[in-house]
C-alpha cells in the first residue's frame, strides 16, 4: 500500500521488485535442479558432474525439490503482483491505494484444494462460454490477493464522509480461458469469493508502512462492512484477435466483458502489444484489470526472450460498487448508485522483459476516471503495477 512523504515513491518501487524477485527465486531454482537431474539421468559412462555447491544442493533438495513441495506438480507458472499508487509516480496515498496476489496456472489451479472451479464451470454452462469449445483447449489460474482503498488523508481517526471510505477485500479467484480452434478467439471466466471490511487489512497496511518509516493509516474502523462481510463476483468476456503478425512482432485484440456482483458492470476495450513475444495472446490480458489483474492462465514462453511494450484503453458501464456503496452490512460512510459515476474510462501502458530463462518482469502504469459524480472524492485516480512471472 501506499505511504506519504517520508519515503520516496522510488524507494518502495526498489523494496517491491526485490519482494517479487525473492518470492519467484524458488521458482527458478526448481526448474534449474530439474534440468540438472534431467541432465545427469542420461548421461553415460561418466560420473554425474555436480552442477551446483554443496549448500546449493541441500537447499534445493530440502526446500524447492518436487518430493518437499507436491503442490508443485500440475503448476505450470506462478505470477506474483504487487499494485501500488507510489508506483506511479506520485506521493498520495489514497483511492486504491495498493494490492497484492498470487496466481497459479495449470492443472492444481483446477483441481487443488479450495478450487472454485467446478462451480465456475457449472456458471460458464449456464453462459455462451459454456457451449464454445472442448475441455481439452480450456486453461485454468487461481489466485489470492487482496485489495484496499483509502481516502486522501489517511491521518485521520475520526469519519471522513465527504471523501471515499476506506475498504479492502481478502479474496479467492479461480479463471478459465476457452480458447477457440482457430485460435482467434477465446472465452475468460472467473469466479471469486471474498471478504470485505476485515481488519487483516489494516493490520498488513500498518505493517508495510512502520516497514519503510512512514505513519500508518488511521480511519479502518470505517472502512466498508467493518468486522468482515462475504462478496463475490462472476465475470464472463469475449476476446477476439484482430491482427496477428506471424513473426510476433504486433497483435491487436478487443473484449468484451460483463460482471454481477462486488462490482457489476459491462465493459469494452482495445488493447494491443508489440515487440518481441511468443506467448499466447489469450493469456496477456491486462484489459481485464479490474483494480488487480485477472486470474488469466500464464503459458510457457519457450523459443526465445520476450522483451515488448502493450497499451490500451477500456470503457465501462458502471451500476454497482461495493467498494463505495457497501453492501448489506452497516459502513459509517458510502455513496447511493446516484452518486456513482456511470460511465469510467480506463487507459494502460506498460512494458514486458524476460530477465530469467522463463522469468518475466512487467511494469504497467493504469489511469482511471473519477468513480464518484461529485465533492473532494470525484478525482481520477493512476497507479503502477510490478509483476513477476514464472513458468515451469
Amino acid at each position: 500500500m501506499a505511504t506519504t512523504n517520508k519515503i520516496t515513491w522510488a524507494a518502495q518501487l526498489r523494496w517491491a521488485i526485490l519482494a517479487a524477485l525473492g518470492s519467484a527465486a524458488l521458482a527458478v531454482n526448481t526448474q534449474e535442479a530439474r534440468a540438472a537431474d534431467s541432465t545427469a539421468n542420461v548421461a553415460t559412462g561418466s560420473e554425474q558432474t555436480v552442477l551446483v555447491g554443496e549448500v546449493g544442493s541441500d537447499i534445493t533438495e530440502v526446500v524447492v525439490s518436487d518430493q518437499r513441495i507436491p503442490w508443485l506438480e500440475g503448476v505450470d507458472a506462478l505470477r506474483v503482483q504487487i499494485d501500488n499508487d507510489l508506483f506511479a509516480g506520485d506521493q498520495k496515498d489514497r483511492d486504491y491505494t495498493g494490492g497484492m496476489s498470487i496466481t497459479i496456472s495449470g492443472e492444481r489451479a483446477r483441481d487443488g484444494s479450495l478450487s472454485l472451479d467446478p462451480l465456475l464451470r457449472r456458471l460458464d454452462n449456464l453462459s455462451a462460454a459454456g457451449t464454445h469449445g472442448d475441455e481439452t483447449n480450456v486453461h485454468y489460474a487461481r489466485q489470492i490477493g487482496l485489495l484496499a482503498f483509502t481516502p486522501s488523508d489517511t491521518l485521520v481517526k475520526e469519519v471522513q464522509p465527504d471523501d471515499r471510505p476506506y475498504a479492502s477485500l481478502l479474496f479467492l479467484s479461480n479463471g478459465r480461458v476457452s480458447v477457440d480452434a482457430n485460435d482467434r478467439g477465446a472465452w475468460t471466466s472467473s469466479l471469486t469469493v471474498g471478504v470485505l471490511g476485515l481488519s487483516l487489512s489494516e493490520r498488513l497496511h500498518s505493517a508495510v508502512h512502520e516497514l519503510v518509516g512512514s505513519e500508518r493509516p488511521l480511519g479502518y474502523d470505517h472502512q466498508i462492512s467493518a468486522g468482515g462481510e462475504p462478496t463475490a463476483r462472476y465475470t464472463l468476456a469475449r476476446q477476439k484477435l484482430w491482427i496477428a503478425d506471424p513473426s510476433g512482432l504486433v497483435d491487436v485484440k478487443t473484449t468484451v466483458q460483463g460482471s454481477v456482483g462486488f462490482l457489476t458492470e459491462t465493459s469494452a476495450s482495445i488493447s494491443l502489444r508489440a515487440g518481441r513475444f511468443n506467448s499466447p495472446w489469450w493469456g496477456f490480458a491486462p484489459e481485464l484489470t479490474d483494480y488487480m489483474a485477472a486470474p488469466v492462465p500464464s503459458e510457457s514462453y519457450r523459443g526465445g526472450r520476450e522483451l515488448y511494450v502493450f497499451a490500451g484503453a477500456r470503457v465501462k458501464a458502471r451500476a454497482y460498487n461495493a467498494f463505495l456503496q457497501g453492501q448489506f452490512r452497516h459502513s459509517d460512510v458510502h455513496y447511493s448508485s446516484d452518486e456513482i459515476e456511470p460511465l469510467l474510462a480506463e487507459a494502460w501502458v506498460g512494458v514486458v522483459t524476460q530477465i530469467l530463462d522463463q522469468t518475466q518482469l512487467s511494469y504497467a502504469l493504469h489511469y482511471q476516471t473519477a468513480e464518484l459524480r461529485d465533492g473532494p472524492a470525484s478525482r481520477d485516480s493512476l497507479w503502477g503495477a510490478v509483476q513477476l512471472t514464472h513458468a515451469f
